[in-house]
């Protein structure tokens, strides 16, 4: 049971893509599997330690199908789940941050956490957003999906690549989630059809059809460690 006072007691942190998924558009640099586990995993260590349990939909490069994403979080009781998540685009001048959700009690969230990071990142703000994502729209949960910043925008991309950015990164969306355990979430109201899955680009629809195709991964640059 949550705790007294709290809205949840639990965060499900999902590190977008992984293994031979490594998302991201054809020709792009730096692999979003590994920048996004990366900052997950720290998202991790800040949430335990501010007194949060946490659950990992994977803590290694590997691949991890979207409907065992969502069943890992549909397991969990008093919950949220955040997918972390870096963006790409043909158009190498995109950049910024933006935060998706798909129904109101994400979008609840998802302002607190997109709030928070512009408050301290220095990037064009992209605000919240809404899609219905696989992820998110399977969710039984208050759920989001943040986008990080552009890797297809070279200087996103260097940032990315840098400890010191993926840990304010992790810090400042820890700070929205804590910031909404003292707050009760809204009575759900769907805005989705049934049945209807919708993917916003080519990039996301790539995501399901390489989870049934099983591509190979090729090498990609290291990530830096701290």
């Amino acid at each position: 049971m949550a705790e007294a006072g709290n809205s949840f007691s639990t965060v499900v942190i999902d590190p977008g893509h992984g293994g031979f998924d490594r998302g991201g558009i054809p020709g792009q640099q730096v692999p979003e599997k590994m920048v996004a586990l990366d900052t997950a995993l720290r998202l991790e260590k800040i949430l335990l330690r501010a007194g949060l349990r946490t659950v990992m939909t994977r803590t290694r490069d590997i691949f991890v199908p979207l409907s065992v994403r969502s069943a890992i979080a549909n397991a969990q009781r008093d919950a949220i789940f955040v997918s972390i998540h870096y963006n790409a685009s043909p158009r190498r001048s995109a950049h910024g941050i933006e935060t998706y959700s798909e129904n109101n009690r994400g979008a609840v969230l998802a302002a607190r956490i997109q709030r928070q990071i512009i408050s301290r990142v220095s990037t064009e703000n992209r605000g919240v957003r809404a899609a219905e994502y696989y992820v998110l729209r399977n969710c039984r949960l208050p759920a989001v999906l943040v986008e990080c910043g552009f890797l297809t925008n070279p200087g996103e991309a260097q940032l990315a690549l840098r400890p010191a950015y993926r840990e304010e990164v992790a810090e400042q969306i820890a700070a929205g989630i804590i910031e909404q355990r003292q707050f009760a979430f809204p009575p759900l109201v769907r805005t989705h059809r049934p049945g209807r899955l919708v993917h916003r680009n080519k990039k996301h629809r790539k995501i399901a059809i390489s989870a049934r195709l099983g591509d190979p991964s090729p090498t990609y640059p290291t990530v830096k460690e701290s």
